[in-house]
């Protein structure tokens, strides 16, 4: 028993006790603003690595240019515009995957099968293109990366129609944003009010937005501060837009200098929008440099509405009102009229009260030429009505 003590238990009372492994603290890797707005990937170790290839693939999607490294900044105000052609430093070509070289992206010439170069440079070509609709412009982005790179200039996108469009990914968003339209068309489309908020502050060059048929949640965007450059906004048949909604989207800005958010406002087009007759004041109240009023298709609209605009400032910047649709507007509209100096151009088709009669005695009595064609419609000789 003892020998046992000695050879086998002895060893078992001298051992030391092993202490349980710290705790390692693993540091969070800080997220950028940047970061924040880029959609979800899975890790790089879960994705299987591509082979090398000799030459990169060319991919026909349309926003593998170099300025997809700007889109994503937070707060383009305060940033510098880079150039058009500027090349994406080493850190965003990593990070949106450009692997454009940059042979292409300062290319002046399209290099051809043979390595020889074209005979027609780049401006050229731009010249070319210019006289394109955008379905065309379109087709030949898809023709080399020369091309999608050259066209891919806002030169070439003034206006971009989104209309009765399908569901609108983020990838379609930043083609917009990339090309920096001035005219924008989101009628009847499907868009989230979260895409709107993103879209609309990065489009600092806008000043025409159309929003007809969406809910008033989507158009609640334009309360931003970002968007107040605006001179045509399109309402057309917006359900849900009231005189409480109409009067907090026009009202003053949050700004310090408190002034009415689109005092520069040109154009407001509220066609078949449910109204009232009181909406006049708040338009003429926020609205001082309005050229363009649109209240066709609107039950509550009568006299009164015409009272009050030439009883303001409007008679001096009023150029084109359309009552078209409203049954409630009578030839005692026609006689208050006359006190607008510049206007040009009256619709009252399909105005029951309105007479012929009273547009005829109308358009010879104003010190414009005037002429009356489609029975109620009052504009100058030489324009084209239908276009």
């Amino acid at each position: 028993k003892q020998w046992y003590q000695r050879r086998v238990r002895a060893p078992v009372k001298d051992e030391v006790k092993k202490e349980p492994p710290k705790a390692v603290k693993i540091k969070k890797k800080k997220v950028t603003d940047l970061e924040k707005d880029e959609p979800y990937s899975p890790p790089m170790k879960d994705k299987p690595k591509a082979p090398l290839l000799d030459k990169p693939v060319q991919k026909l999607a349309l926003l593998e240019t170099p300025k997809l490294a700007l889109l994503d900044t937070p707060t383009p105000d305060t940033e510098e515009a880079d150039q058009p052609n500027t090349p994406p430093s080493e850190e965003d070509r990593t990070r949106f995957g450009l692997d454009v070289p940059k042979s292409v992206i300062v290319q002046e010439y399209v290099t051809l099968t043979d390595g020889s170069k074209h005979v027609l440079t780049r401006e050229i070509w731009r010249k070319i293109f210019k006289y394109l609709p955008p379905g065309n412009l379109v087709q030949c982005m898809k023709c080399c990366k020369v091309w999608l790179d050259w066209i891919s200039d806002p030169i070439f996108w003034p206006s971009i129609n989104l209309s009765r469009y399908g569901p609108i990914f983020p990838d379609t968003l930043k083609s917009v944003v990339m090309r920096q339209p001035v005219e924008v068309d989101l009628s009847y489309c499907t868009i989230t009010r979260k895409q709107c908020d993103w879209l609309l502050p990065r489009l600092p060059n806008l000043k025409t937005i159309r929003l007809s048929g969406l809910p008033m949640n989507i158009i609640g965007s334009l309360n931003g501060p970002l968007v107040s450059n605006l001179r045509l906004i399109d309402l057309r048949w917006v359900d849900d837009l009231n005189d409480w909604g109409l009067r907090d989207l026009l009202s003053v800005s949050s700004g310090r200098d408190q002034k009415p958010r689109f005092r520069d406002l040109q154009g407001l087009q509220l066609s078949g929008c449910p109204l009232t007759d009181d909406v006049i004041n708040n338009i003429i109240r926020y609205c001082p440099n309005l050229k363009h009023l649109d209240l066709s298709y609107n039950n509550n609209m009568n006299d009164r509405v015409v009272e009050a605009i030439c009883a303001s400032d409007l008679i001096y910047s009023l150029t084109k009102i359309d009552f078209s649709g409203c049954p409630h507007i009578t030839d005692k509209s026609l006689l208050m009229m006359k006190k607008c100096y510049d206007l040009n151009w009256l619709d009252f088709r399909s105005c029951r009260e309105i007479t012929r009669g009273a547009c005829v005695r109308f358009a010879h009595s104003f010190k414009k030429e005037l002429v009356i064609t489609e029975d109620k419609l009052i504009h100058p000789p030489a324009v084209d009505v239908y276009n």
